[in-house]
């Protein structure tokens, strides 16, 4: 009878894991306060680890939801397509966003590589390998600047919100070492504000302190899989079990660190970590 009670307990635990969790997607909303100067609060939206690959009807009726979020900026961090069938995908759901002041984004290793099950095995047990297969990230690239994308590689670009100078950099991904930080710090603005996309929270360990107001990441999908007490089993950043989710602090950055919205095609399972979309609003301290 135990055993029965257990088998089924664990068929039900697996089932919420691999067909309602991971269709839970949430728009969860966060607030932070900047000591620079900011007339007009700023509403980013931040989306991560979408792994765009098979038509996927739940994904999609997310994305017509985020249509019809009134956001001034929205930043990509990474991880967009899984393989390049989730390319053509990719663009038909972006499309149907209506940021105020555009879209930035940086690519995260899946779209740089075409990840099967023995390289997701051996990434989450001896580190990031490099997958034989590459993505056409070339074509990725290409498609969204096409649609108005800023894709960012390594390099920064400057708006003005309502009288104040945003400085949004952009490093390529890290995790699989084509990050280039020194050629983005050469281009931070002191005195402005610094807002950073990054596919890992672990480029900043590059910076020094203060250097970036706002950082956006994911790559951690939080953990994907958390148990009760112990958290996530699969960090998946050299900063610890404390940054694979939330708006974090760390070397006097806020970090907003997402939960990612998909996951790759190996292990889609999710337990108490259900995916999301990141809606900020930056404010200024002093009104």
């Amino acid at each position: 009878m135990l055993l029965t009670a257990t088998a089924m307990g664990a068929a039900a635990v697996y089932g919420w894991s691999r067909w309602v969790e991971p269709r839970w997607f949430q728009i969860n909303h966060h607030q932070i306060l900047v000591e620079k100067t900011l007339h007009k609060p700023l509403r980013i939206l931040h989306l991560s680890d979408i792994h765009f690959a098979e038509h996927n009807p739940h994904l999609f009726r997310f994305f017509d939801r985020l249509g019809q979020e009134e956001v001034d900026l929205i930043f990509v961090t990474g991880d967009i397509i899984d393989l390049d069938e989730g390319i053509d995908r990719c663009i038909y759901n972006l499309k149907k966003l209506r940021p105020a002041q555009g879209i930035y984004a940086v690519m995260g290793n899946h779209d740089h590589y075409r990840y099967e099950v023995r390289d997701t095995i051996m990434g989450n047990f001896f580190g990031e390998p490099h997958p034989a297969t590459t993505n056409d990230v070339k074509r990725l690239v290409r498609e969204l600047q096409t649609m108005g994308v800023h894709v960012l590689t390594n390099e920064s670009q400057t708006i003005e919100y309502h009288g104040t100078s945003l400085r949004i950099h952009g490093v390529d991904d890290p995790t699989t070492g084509k990050a280039d930080v020194e050629a983005v710090r050469k281009n931070l603005m002191p005195g402005k504000m610094n807002l950073l996309l990054t596919h890992s929270v672990d480029a900043l360990a590059a910076f020094e302190e203060g250097e970036i107001d706002v950082s956006f990441s994911g790559h951690s999908h939080g953990g994907q899989i958390r148990f009760p007490w112990i958290g996530a089993i699969f960090k998946h950043t050299r900063m610890g079990r404390h940054y694979v989710d939330g708006i974090k602090k760390l070397k006097g950055t806020h970090c907003a660190i997402s939960r990612g919205i998909h996951a790759g095609r190996s292990i889609r399972n999710r337990l108490l970590c259900p995916p999301e979309a990141i809606l900020l609003e930056i404010r200024n301290s002093h009104h």
